[in-house]
């Protein structure tokens, strides 16, 4: 009896599944990762790293947009000299994140240097602070299939907008929500000057009163256990267009730069600063992101290829 009514229950129930899943099949090429956390960019992440990475890597990067957008991988690889490199940044993870997912990550990938390309809006308190589930994303991380992981996390209504938003995000690159990782990650913006938003072109950096300073502490926690554990911090200092850069601008980013300099360098960790070089307006996509070009030109010049003054 009792068998029967679980036979009954699961014949009823197929339709629930076959229905969007029958569907998720047409989309299978831009099915997002598992619903893991609550970050679309970050999700996808997790899903590439696990899948391209599974033996580690020698150079980790980690971060907000200005990681993932702005740094060229091959400029990284030119760079450091190794394939073995991932860009596993994605958006909205700011200083506040990086005790949690850097960790994470650095344990599981084991890299000797660890990349953040950053900005004063990954300080800003107003910034989105990212709910995320470690144990969900060290489990997932572990292994297991991805479709185990989708029926773990399962979230048809998830599944299915986000399947088709990926039609657009996983293949252009003039979408500011661009995801077409490169064979390392990383998801340079080519967004064509008709298609520039003019609110977020100029949209002003932030000012000295916006900074938080529980995002500074998190910050050198992170880079802390990273020389605890042996690993190197290069931390990049992304600058703002010049059409946005005033002296009021350009004081605030020294006196920031020279605050992470303070609590980086006698860690044994690195700070490079872009603003002591012009970024001329027609290199951004926006106040912050720059285009393919130059997100090359703040690759070289920060990380210079091998014989050229790089490692």
């Amino acid at each position: 009896m009792v068998g029967r009514f679980i036979r009954r229950c699961l014949l009823l129930g197929l339709p629930a599944l076959a229905i969007p899943g029958a569907y998720l099949w047409t989309l299978r090429e831009t099915v997002p990762a598992p619903r893991i956390t609550n970050n679309i960019a970050l999700n996808e992440k997790l899903a590439f790293v696990r899948e391209r990475f599974p033996d580690g890597v020698d150079v980790l990067a980690v971060g907000s947009s200005m990681t993932l957008n702005n740094l060229a991988s091959a400029g990284v690889v030119a760079h450091f000299g190794t394939e073995r490199y991932v860009n596993a940044a994605a958006w909205g993870l700011g200083a506040a994140e990086l005790p949690v997912l850097g960790t994470l990550l650095t344990d599981r990938l084991r890299p000797h240097t660890v990349l953040v390309a950053t900005n004063l809006m990954d300080f800003r308190s107003a910034g989105r602070q990212l709910g995320t589930d470690s144990a969900a994303m060290a489990r997932y991380l572990d292994g297991g299939s991805r479709w185990a992981g989708h029926l773990r996390h399962w979230d048809a209504p998830y599944l299915l907008r986000q399947a088709e938003a990926n039609r657009i995000r996983f293949h252009d690159p003039g979408n500011y929500e661009y995801l077409g990782f490169d064979g390392h990650g990383g998801a340079t913006l080519d967004v064509p000057a008709a298609r520039i938003d003019r609110a977020r072109f100029n949209e002003a950096p932030p000012s000295a009163d916006q900074l938080d300073e529980a995002r500074y502490a998190a910050f050198a926690g992170f880079a802390r256990w990273l020389h605890d554990r042996g690993v190197r911090l290069v931390v990049l200092q992304c600058a703002y267009r010049d059409g946005l850069r005033t002296p009021a601008v350009d004081a605030l980013q020294r006196a920031h730069t020279g605050r992470l300099r303070d609590l980086l360098e006698p860690l044994g960790h690195t700070v490079i600063d872009a603003n002591a070089h012009r970024w001329p307006d027609s290199l951004y996509v926006d106040g912050s992101h720059l285009g393919r070009a130059g997100a090359a030109r703040f690759t070289d010049i920060c990380l210079p290829p091998r014989g050229a003054g790089g490692r």
